[in-house]
């Protein structure tokens, strides 16, 4: 453990307590998904202030198989009344679950949950949860946004085959009714070209809002309404007044409105935008209409929103010499 020179994919939640839950990726080799990766779990009970020593959830399960290193990667944390329960995934091939109940202090042995994404109408090689956070519907079920693909193996950058590429892809969800025992397939997108990182919030309706990173040359986000089965999407639209340079953002949702942060530059002249201008954007008509509400920083990454009574935060990717070298968290009171 230790010596890692990088901290992506960030993730935050805030329990009915007051606690800050944040989940990242902690990488030992710069720019590289397939490499040494740790999930690093962190805690705050002063408001993000001060924060506890690291918790590795996966330390159970080793850090290689066989010669290899395994890459641990794309946390999903869901408060729900006492409990954190956390998704990861080993080596883009298998799926893992674990819940605390003590406020992120410690978490349980991991349990393979592999087969529910196994069970989604869909041939993959790679899957992937999020990253960031998932929710708790009304109604108690925990929505996990997920992405899978069919990605060509990269002999050239390892002759094991266990690198692939991460595209052609397609997002969906998995959903639990029983507050994790067991997990239970939902729906897969069609018609959105490579669809993948996705964040979720439930609608007055009861229905989801499920808002897709976008790899078209739009550069604006994806949106689609699912019902409240979670078996497919009802409607799907270009969500113009969101920019996207194909970057994970992140919604929460508070009474009746709704906010997605993510860059909000989207220049057309590249496959990928500049990742800058990170801003938080509100919605008062569930969706209908998006404002910008204020700019979390100049630069940005990879960001995920959390909230609670007092405000929102705001956890994200902040570049050194044009490298992601570490994760800020911001606070928006009320």
């Amino acid at each position: 453990m230790g010596n890692f020179t990088e901290y992506r994919i960030p993730a935050i939640v805030v329990t009915k307590k007051g606690t800050i839950i944040t989940a990242c990726e902690s990488r030992r080799e710069a720019g590289n998904d397939w490499s040494g990766v740790w999930i690093t779990i962190r805690r705050s009970v002063d408001g993000g202030k001060t924060f506890s020593r690291p918790v590795y959830p996966h330390e159970s399960l080793g850090e290689k198989v066989g010669e290899t290193v395994v890459t641990w990667s794309n946390p999903v944390l869901i408060a729900d009344e006492e409990r954190i329960h956390l998704i990861f995934h080993q080596d883009y091939e298998k799926a893992w679950y674990c819940c605390s109940c003590d406020e992120g202090i410690s978490f349980g042995v991991p349990v393979e949950i592999t087969e529910t994404f196994r069970a989604l109408p869909w041939n993959w090689n790679v899957c992937a949860s999020g990253p960031g956070h998932g929710i708790v519907s009304d109604r108690g079920r925990l929505v996990i946004p997920i992405w899978l693909a069919k990605g060509e193996i990269r002999l050239d950058l390892d002759k094991s085959g266990r690198i692939k590429n991460h595209f052609p892809s397609v997002a969906g969800c998995i959903y639990s009714d029983d507050r994790g025992t067991s997990w239970k397939p939902g729906f897969v997108t069609q018609g959105i070209e490579n669809a993948n990182e996705t964040t979720v919030v439930q609608m007055c309706s009861g229905n989801f809002l499920f808002n897709f990173r976008n790899e078209r040359f739009e550069k604006c986000r994806v949106m689609g309404i699912a019902d409240a089965q979670l078996s497919k999407l009802s409607r799907v639209w270009s969500e113009t007044s969101l920019p996207d340079p194909t970057c994970f953002g992140s919604m929460v949702k508070t009474d009746k409105k709704k906010y997605f942060v993510n860059c909000a530059h989207n220049d057309p002249a590249g496959f990928y935008g500049e990742r800058i201008h990170l801003t938080v954007y509100e919605s008062q008509d569930e969706a209908v209409t998006w404002k910008p509400l204020f700019e979390v920083d100049e630069k940005g990454g990879y960001a995920d929103i959390g909230a609670d009574e007092k405000g929102l935060y705001i956890l994200y990717e902040r570049g050194v010499a044009g490298r992601v070298k570490m994760l800020l968290l911001k606070r928006y009171i009320w």
